[in-house]
């Protein structure tokens, strides 16, 4: 099995976030969202239900930063560079 670049991140959860998402329909108005909490390093996946992605999950606490939304299913790699990539933008606005 390949390793997975994590960019010198802790990240766990990546397998249980990655069987999470899935190849939705392109109008079925399912998607998921996906999570990281910058202290524990913890990633997490929420099923959503919305035409037009209107539906999202807002966290009161200033750790935890959304990665993206999904329609399609993503790898643990794909996760973890949807991480990295996220963390790099926070910091560019920070």
């Amino acid at each position: 099995m390949k390793s997975i670049n994590t960019y010198g991140l802790k990240i766990s959860g990546l397998k249980k976030a990655s069987g999470e998402t899935a190849n939705f329909g392109a109008y079925s108005g399912e998607y998921t969202e996906i999570f990281y909490n910058l202290r524990s390093g913890e990633v997490w996946a929420k099923y959503q239900y919305s035409l037009g992605q209107n539906n999202w999950t807002a966290y009161d606490d200033t750790d935890v930063i959304k990665v993206c939304n999904t329609s399609a299913h993503m790898t643990m790699q794909q996760i973890a560079d949807a991480i990295h990539n996220s963390i790099e933008a926070v910091r560019a606005y920070a």
